[in-house]
């Protein structure tokens, strides 16, 4: 293959990868997912038609590059764990998109680009459920900062996105590739590309500018304590002395009209839910929250529980541990507790893996060793079966408090709203990745969730940005990186049920099932080649 060829082919593979990227990193370029994968596809064409080896190296090369700028920043929390992201999660796309041209070569065309379309969707549904799950590129994840042109989410939920984007591409590429522009029958392939890309944006416009939330607010007070998770947070700084920034910073937060006060996640350590009083800073809350005659709170912690009962050779859960003559377990926890003394715990059940779980045990006991320890939350927590939603003092508020990582699951996400949530929480810490475009993208995947459910979201991050978010996904109110602070504000509350709440992920769920068809299909044509090479 010529130079010049080799250079064209390099061109293309890079161009996908920064056009991919930008929408995930610059504000308000959305769209471009709209046309980012039509350099990848014309690359495809160009390796069929000259029947090029290796072409892998390309396409698997354009995903590498999209995965390393915009999550490297994964490498200020775990370098190795940076490494398995990036490269896997690429090696992932790739085998899709090599599933995509083995089917274009051994059937249609057209049933390559069908697989191309339910498989990557059925891929990313599948992810939202794996063991194994890091989906935080999502191909509709990518207009997460274009919400003004995604409120139909609320009916498709994110993968209504993945699903204009991919149909988007592959429509925009036939047309660039065909050769009868001149007559009638292109013009009304033009036009009809037109209405696939026009009418979504205009219908979501309409949506947004006439949403009304129904009026129905209360106030809500989100802390940012800003203590360094590396430096302070579980070594340099004493809970005490965290207490008492984070108690600095509410005091004059708060008003005789403040129905719940936000803390992030993680914010202390060692609570034990058989005896909760026994914490210091449960006690410290509990007294303040006494002293100022307010609601309630909403914090994170690492707790613990004992169970009870006489000890047996098996564990009570898969996670328990052995402690003498007890088992236990402990769990990333997000507690409520007002000021009545009334408390009740959730424990995050979506975990990030390598650093609150592992994967797998009885098959990847060896990767053990590259745990990564978070502070008090490494190996593997607890979790549980149900979204708990949590009462405020006076029972108006009904809030979902969704922990970190959580908040990337839409489908998983919108559980608690299905259990009652009116308005929702996300506690987090986002400050293990500096400052690097990793916490900006996982502030503007709350839009998504807003949009998806209609709830208002109240947002606290120690390290981050904490934020209030309406119902139309808008940020109506945040703090700004590393400072310490607090935000206190009105959000209505919300008791309607969207259709992405009431169904779930209809798109991803239809896909993962065209599956099976893909692949019986797939064993035909093998069977096929097979008998033909024996004759």
């Amino acid at each position: 293959m010529a130079k010049k060829e080799t250079l064209f082919l390099w061109v293309l593979t890079l161009v996908s990868a920064i056009l991919l990227s930008v929408p995930f990193i610059v504000p308000y370029t959305g769209l471009l997912m709209l046309v980012a994968l039509v350099p990848l596809l014309q690359l495809e064409k160009i390796l069929t038609e000259k029947s090029i080896k290796r072409g892998w190296i390309y396409y698997y090369s354009s995903f590498l590059i999209w995965n390393f700028i915009t999550t490297f920043w994964i490498y200020n929390a775990t370098p190795a764990g940076a490494v398995a992201a990036i490269v896997l999660n690429a090696f992932q796309m790739a085998l899709i998109f090599a599933g995509f041209r083995w089917f274009k070569r051994k059937t249609k065309p057209a049933l390559g680009y069908l697989f191309l379309t339910l498989g990557w969707l059925a891929w990313e549904h599948f992810y939202f459920d794996a063991e194994i799950s890091w989906p935080w590129l999502v191909l509709g994840n990518g207009l997460a900062t274009s919400i003004k042109d995604i409120q139909w989410f609320e009916f498709t939920g994110t993968l209504g996105g993945s699903l204009w984007i991919l149909l988007s591409n592959i429509t925009l590429f036939g047309l660039l590739n065909r050769t009868d522009r001149k007559e009638k029958r292109f013009r009304v392939a033009v036009a009809l590309y037109a209405v696939l890309i026009i009418m979504p944006v205009i219908v979501s416009r309409y949506i947004y500018h006439t949403y009304k939330e129904e009026a129905n607010p209360r106030e809500f007070v989100v802390l940012q304590p800003n203590i360094d998770p590396y430096k302070d947070k579980f070594s340099g700084m004493t809970q005490q002395q965290q207490d008492e920034a984070l108690l600095s910073v509410v005091d004059g937060a708060v008003t005789d009209s403040t129905a719940l006060i936000v803390a992030p996640e993680t914010f202390t350590d060692h609570l034990f839910e058989n005896n909760p009083f026994g914490n210091e800073t449960f006690r410290n809350l509990h007294a303040f929250l006494k002293q100022k005659g307010t609601g309630s709170i909403l914090f994170g912690a690492t707790s613990y529980y004992i169970y009870p009962g006489t000890v047996s050779d098996k564990p009570p859960t898969y996670t328990a541990k052995r402690y003498e003559n007890s088992w236990y377990d402990y769990y990333n926890t997000a507690v409520m507790l007002d000021s009545t003394g009334k408390y009740g715990f959730y424990h995050k059940s979506k975990l990030v893996v390598l650093v609150e779980y592992l994967p797998y045990p009885q098959y990847l006991k060896f990767v053990q060793s590259l745990s990564i320890d978070l502070g008090g939350t490494s190996g593997s927590c607890g979790t549980q079966k149900e979204r708990t939603v949590f009462e405020n003092h006076d029972k108006s508020v009904k809030i979902g408090a969704a922990i970190c990582y959580e908040s990337i699951y839409g489908d998983y996400y919108r559980e608690y709203v299905l259990n009652g949530a009116n308005i929702m929480a996300i506690i987090t810490n986002d400050g293990w990745w500096g400052n690097t475009p990793g916490y900006n993208q996982h502030l503007r995947y709350a839009s998504l969730r807003a949009i998806e459910t209609r709830r208002s979201i109240v947002r606290s991050a120690n390290t981050g940005i904490s934020a209030l978010i309406n119902q139309r996904g808008d940020i109506i109110r945040k703090t700004k990186w590393w400072e310490r602070a607090y935000l206190r504000g009105e959000l209505n509350l919300n008791n309607k049920i969207t259709a992405f709440v009431k169904y779930g992920d209809v798109i991803g769920r239809v896909a993962y099932a065209s599956m099976m068809l893909f692949i019986g299909l797939a064993i035909l044509v093998a069977l096929k080649i097979s008998g033909r090479v024996k004759r």
